[in-house]
Formats: structure tokens, C-alpha cells, sequence
């Protein structure tokens, strides 16, 4: 367990040395892999809060120490539960991804330092920020553009797969259920949802600007322990339009850009 100040940061980072409760010789992730993920953490966390300023989004007045846990015995790196368990500032990252320089960081910083009630704005603008100021190339897009992948993924029947897409649905998910949806007539979850969660947030943002997404997102706080996903009201209060025709919008986007 090392301490250190990272960025005007506390930090504490723990790499477990074991894998499946048996002593390794060998760490799971070597001393050079640790100090290259520490240096990449304090960049991160370097690139939200320039982000934040710049967007006059206010951070918490009480930021919690950060706790990191690395370990081969995750197998997902995880923030946004443990805040809603009341485990404020604690991130749990797979050690494989820490070895080979793929943990999603500024995505779990962002459910530390903005936490979310809707798991599809939570996750939508986790993994909108990854792309948009994150250095490394995370889980789930791995830095391939949110809007040109779900093009790519929903051909040849580009227009059949969309109108079959309800974000109502995901709406209405809470915080920590997981992130699922049906399409037609499969459920689809985990990096599928994730792509569509970030690709709309990105458009929310980039065509009514942050100001107006943050209005939002301040409508469904993050308590621990409680459920609330907000009412379905606060679209069209918040952007004058309701979350359908937005929905219409967004499509009419992806639908309409050049085939990858």
C-alpha cells in the first residue's frame, strides 16, 4: 500500500500480489506497470478537474480520498457501486488492464467525482469523457468514435436496428442495476449499452451544450442505498423537447453519417 498527493489529490493504491488466494511469487502487476498506472492516475485526474472548470461544473466541496485497489481477481473495474454502498472514493481496477495499460481511469474518476442516480447518464458521460479527454484507450470503445461504432455495428440493417432501440428503458434504470436493454428480441448489456449510453450523452452535449446536460444530471443526485432513476418530465423541462424526440434526433445523427 503506497500514499501519495496526486494532483492536490490524496491517493492510496494497493496492488494485491494475490491471485485466487494463493501467494504469487510474482506480482500481478510489475513495479514499472504500477508507477506507469500512478503517472497515468495523476494525468487523469489532472484532465476531469481542467474539464470541470472549463464546463463550470462544480466539484464535491467534500472529495473523498481516493482508494485504489488493483487486483487479478477483478474482473471489471468498478467505482459507481461502491459509491452508492457508501464506499466513497473507492476504485477497483482489473490487474490485466493495469499490465498492458488499458484500465479506464478517467472513466471510474468520472463515477467518483460526478455520481449518478440513472445508470445511463452515470455510464453515458463515464464513457463520453473517456473518449472526449481520457488518455488511455478503455473499456468499452477502446477510443474507436461512439457514434461511427454503433453505425458500423447496427449494418447492414442500420434502420431496422435503431427504430428497435427505447431509451426509455434505460431511463428508467437505477443505480447499481445493471445496464440492459432488449433489442427486438435479445437483451443486450455491458458494452452494447454502453456504447449507446455514451454516443447519446456525446450528443446531448455537443448539440445543446454541457450547461444544459448538467441541469440534467443534477436532477437525479446520487444518494447511497436509495433508488431514483427521475421522472421522465425532466427532459422536456430541462431541454424543452422529451426524451423520445430527442431519441428521434440523436438516430437521425446515426443514421445519417458516412458508412465506416
Amino acid at each position: 500500500m503506497t500514499r501519495q498527493t496526486l494532483q492536490s489529490r490524496t491517493v492510496t493504491f494497493n496492488f494485491d500480489e494475490r491471485m485466487d488466494g494463493i501467494a504469487d511469487l510474482v506480482p500481478s502487476v510489475s513495479p514499472l506497470q504500477q508507477e506507469n498506472f500512478k503517472a497515468a492516475f495523476g494525468r487523469e485526474i489532472a484532465n476531469i478537474e481542467r474539464w470541470a472548470a472549463q464546463q463550470r461544473w462544480a466539484l464535491p466541496s467534500d472529495f473523498p480520498p481516493l482508494n485504489i485497489y488493483v487486483s487479478g481477481q477483478y474482473q471489471f473495474a468498478r467505482s459507481l457501486v461502491p459509491q452508492w454502498k457508501g464506499e466513497r472514493g473507492r476504485m477497483e481496477f482489473p490487474a490485466f488492464r493495469v499490465a498492458v495499460g488499458e484500465a479506464n481511469i478517467l472513466h471510474e474518476l468520472v463515477h467518483v467525482y460526478f455520481p449518478n442516480a440513472n445508470r445511463m447518464l452515470a455510464e453515458g458521460l463515464a464513457v463520453y469523457l473517456q473518449q472526449a479527454i481520457g488518455e488511455g484507450l478503455g473499456y468499452p470503445n477502446f477510443g474507436e468514435d461512439l457514434h461511427l461504432l454503433i453505425r458500423r455495428r447496427l449494418e447492414p440493417e442500420l434502420r431496422t436496428e435503431l427504430k428497435e432501440i427505447r431509451l426509455a428503458g434505460l431511463d428508467q434504470i437505477t443505480t447499481p442495476t445493471m445496464l440492459t436493454m432488449r433489442v427486438e428480441k435479445r437483451i443486450v448489456r455491458d458494452g452494447w449499452t454502453y456504447f449507446i449510453a455514451g454516443s447519446f450523452v456525446r450528443f446531448l452535449i455537443e448539440t445543446y451544450q454541457a450547461d444544459k446536460f448538467r441541469a440534467l444530471y443534477a436532477r437525479t443526485p446520487l444518494v447511497p442505498f436509495q433508488r431514483d432513476a427521475g421522472s421522465p418530465d425532466r427532459w422536456t423541462e430541462v431541454y424543452g423537447h422529451s426524451l423520445n424526440a430527442l431519441e428521434e434526433q440523436w438516430k437521425s445523427l446515426i443514421s445519417g453519417l458516412n458508412r465506416p
